[in-house]
């Protein structure tokens, strides 16, 4: 994977936690401060579908920069987020992308399992109508009136023996569906059970229900979208009971009686979800059963006003402090180290990096002492150019003597040995003409016997 949109990714889910979770806890304060469970509602909505809308323009926006991060120069910054980055080792590179790919199939896994999960239990509730039968004349002369008068006019009412609670679904026409123990219930008491199941339909829960279910599949890994589902499922229940009684304040123990024999009803069965239950969850029964009882609570204008000034400087806190929540991070650029390089020098070029004060100095001709005689010593001008140790004078042995040259490494200076040479002349001769003074010797020794030679024919 490349670096770049490893980063972005990483940048991208950790801004992706730290922002959704700061909106959940705006979400939590808020609701603390709304009563209405219709306004609670729109809360844990809205906070799901804006974190699935967080995630989808995330996820384009990943997408959408693959090609240019895939064509980019190493170290650039991903555009995620603004700010230092945060550097964390560059080693981490290799193992942090095999972490992604493995998180990223387990994702798309799980979210593909949750989908088809749900669209499963769409195509069990279809073919289960298909075993419903129509209601007693009574009942439906009832029901007509109601969806009237609610506005509510495309639903219908449906018999399905086996069902533990009454249940609305549907999306283009909504079905109201009612067990078969309905039919021995008072007129009274199933009309509430009806206006509970048309303030459903009226409100559109089966299709909130369905974007919740489909929010929660794809943000299944965030504790808040499974808690914001919950908290909508109590909400709408709660909203359709209080609107159920709301006309009729006489008529809320017989509710909450009739609501507490359907949770009876179906804990001692076991009960399918058919959509949105009249009782499918009893683990706020209680709350419910208080709610109904108490009815809405009302407070003076001064609590409504400062719950209002909370809720708003609450939500201006959140909008100015988001965009500075942004993430950014980076791997740990090493310190390029360049190779050592030997670099070979030329008498020339060695001449020419030379100061200008040492260069004179070399150039002048040094005077070496060498001896000429045992116990003496004589000045010798030698060029600079030689290459010959001229920094202390050499003491001599009797005889002449050689002058060897030893082995020399660039930029430093060149020694040598000097050989004493007896050649019978008393001077001092270098090593280099060694074989050519042999030579001249021997050459002047013959040549001296010749001349004895001929000496002694011209006597006789």
């Amino acid at each position: 994977m490349n670096p770049d949109l490893l980063l972005g990714v990483v940048t991208g889910l950790a801004g992706f936690l730290i922002k959704t979770s700061l909106a959940f806890g705006v979400c939590v304060v808020l609701g603390w401060l709304v009563d209405s469970p219709g306004r609670r509602f729109l809360i844990w909505s809205g906070l799901l579908f804006g974190m699935t809308g967080y995630w989808f323009w995330l996820a384009r926006g990943i997408f959408a920069n693959v090609p240019a991060l895939a064509v980019a120069a190493p170290g650039l910054a991903p555009p995620m987020a603004s700010g230092n980055p945060l550097e964390i080792p560059g080693s981490w590179a290799g193992s942090l992308g095999l972490a992604m790919r493995v998180i990223g199939i387990i994702y798309f896994l799980v979210a593909c399992y949750l989908l088809l999960a749900h669209m499963k239990n769409l195509r069990q509730l279809k073919w289960i109508l298909g075993f419903a039968s129509q209601p007693p004349v009574e009942i439906e002369e009832a029901f007509k009136p109601l969806a009237q008068k609610l506005g509510v006019r495309r639903s219908r009412l449906l018999i399905l023996s086996g069902a533990t609670s009454p249940a609305t679904f549907g999306w283009f026409r909504p079905t109201i569906v009612l067990p078969d123990v309905c039919l021995q219930q008072d007129l009274s008491e199933l009309e509430d059970i009806l206006r509970h199941e048309l303030h459903h339909v009226r409100r559109g829960d089966f299709v909130w229900n369905g974007l919740s279910v489909v929010c929660r599949s794809l943000l299944f890994f965030h504790p808040a979208a499974w808690y914001a589902v919950r908290k909508m499922e109590f909400d709408r229940e709660l909203a359709c009971d209080l609107a159920a009684v709301s006309n009729s304040a006489q008529e809320r123990a017989k509710y909450a009686e009739c609501l507490i024999h359907f949770a009876r009803l179906n804990a001692s069965q076991s009960a399918a979800n058919w959509g949105i239950d009249f009782a499918a969850s009893s683990d706020h029964l209680k709350t419910r059963v208080h709610s109904i009882l108490a009815g809405s609570p009302r407070h003076s204008a001064w609590m409504v006003c400062s719950r209002i000034a909370c809720g708003v400087v609450l939500l201006a806190s959140f909008v100015y402090v988001e965009p500075s929540l942004g993430v950014l991070l980076s791997f740990a650029r090493q310190p390029i180290v360049q190779p050592e390089t030997t670099e070979i020098r030329t008498d020339a070029a060695m001449e020419a990096s030379r100061p200008k004060s040492a260069r004179r100095s070399l150039t002048a001709p040094k005077k070496q002492a060498v001896a000429a005689s045992p116990g003496q010593t004589q000045a010798v001008d030698i060029p600079a150019e030689s290459g010959m140790n001229v920094s202390s004078p050499v003491q001599s042995s009797a005889g002449p003597q050689l002058v060897r040259r030893g082995a020399t490494a660039a930029g430093a200076a060149k020694r040598q040995t000097v050989i004493p040479i007896d050649d019978g002349s008393g001077q001092s001769v270098k090593g280099g003409d060694h074989d050519r003074n042999q030579a001249v010797q021997q050459t002047a020794t013959a040549a001296a016997g010749l001349l004895k030679d001929l000496s002694s024919l011209d006597r006789h």
